[in-house]
């Protein structure tokens, strides 16, 4: 999922929750951060160290394009942070496929579950575990490892509402490079999570499918209503509100986004999104000028010692957690302390 759900949705789903727009913000920023948690300079450990000094335990959860080459530390950002196991099947890689309503994903819902809003770490806990919650829905299948059971064979897709299936070869159209690039990743012997499929899995107004996975095809919009449902339940819990779930009109409006919002831009579906929160197209009950003005800034966390070591603090606690539910299925592919 991209920043439009990790951000956009999960803002709504926490103000619709009752939470207030400014932990709503919190929850939604950790949850997008997750993404961009990254080392920008991979060939230095002076702001690791510097953070250190600060009592901030700096642990990334996404990686730059040199760690994706190179490697190193791929299994510890992807892994427990976009591809939680299923830890079904019977060989370590077959037990390390992300799935959603998986046994693992289920306990991390319960162990969201247990957060109170006494512990004040409880934005960005959530935050942070409502993004590898939701991903569990959009990266099914896939293993957050270079494995051949990542390999993709077939990739048709086409936008929400189009009649017409459009191979992959005919969307790169003519374009040499383009078409060098899909061929390769469709070759790669051992792909790292869903790259052969190239952005289908995160982009919600998307139906698609490909040989042995998905071959009846999948319609993202449908997983990511399936995703929001059981996040939105997670929140009123957590907020101690009766537990509803999505009413039939708040069902609609996350659906006219989900299928109506349809750019391969990222940016593009963000700023839709951020526009509609902004015009209170969402409806919500105690809309305020924090709501008429919210955006994903990084500097929340980042520009906040406090927050920032909170935020980390969480990171360090959820990976340990994933570690130990793995090694405790004698799944030894995460290390202990942070690499840079």
């Amino acid at each position: 999922m991209d920043i439009d759900f990790h951000y956009g949705t999960i803002y709504v789903l926490s103000r619709w929750a009752k939470f207030c727009s400014a932990n709503s913000n919190i929850i939604a920023t950790s949850s997008q951060f997750v993404d961009d948690n990254l080392d920008n300079n991979p060939f230095s450990d002076e702001e690791e160290k510097e953070n250190l000094a600060q009592g901030v335990n700096i642990r990334y959860s996404s990686q730059n394009i040199w760690g994706n080459v190179t490697g190193k530390g791929n299994p510890e950002a992807w892994v427990p942070f976009h591809f939680l196991p299923g830890l079904e099947g019977d060989t370590r890689d077959s037990k390390l496929i992300c799935k959603k309503n998986s046994r693992l994903s289920k306990q991390l819902a319960e162990r969201l579950l247990e957060t109170t809003l006494d512990n004040s770490n409880f934005g960005f806990r959530l935050g942070i575990g409502l993004h590898v919650f939701a991903d569990t829905w959009a990266h099914q299948e896939f293993v957050g490892i270079n494995t051949t059971l990542n390999k993709v064979q077939d990739l048709i897709f086409a936008t929400q509402g189009s009649f017409i299936e459009k191979m992959l070869d005919d969307i790169v159209g003519t374009s040499s490079f383009l078409k060098k690039v899909t061929s390769q990743l469709r070759e790669q012997l051992t792909p790292l999570g869903h790259v052969a499929a190239m952005h289908c899995p995160d982009m919600p107004y998307l139906w698609w499918k490909s040989f042995g996975r998905f071959k009846d095809g999948r319609k993202n919009w449908d997983e990511f209503m399936e995703a929001s449902e059981e996040i939105f339940r997670l929140l009123q819990s957590v907020s101690c509100e009766p537990v509803t779930g999505l009413s039939d009109e708040q069902k609609i409006l996350l659906m006219n986004c989900f299928k109506g919002i349809q750019s391969s831009d990222i940016d593009l579906r963000y700023q839709e999104w951020i526009s509609r929160i902004h015009a209170n197209y969402f409806k919500f009950d105690d809309f305020n000028e924090e709501d008429a003005a919210v955006e994903y800034n990084t500097g929340i966390i980042l520009d906040d010692i406090d927050f920032r070591r909170q935020f980390y603090d969480e990171v360090n606690d959820h990976f340990h957690w994933v570690r130990e539910k793995l090694e405790g299925n004698d799944i030894f592919v995460l290390k202990a302390q942070p690499i840079y």
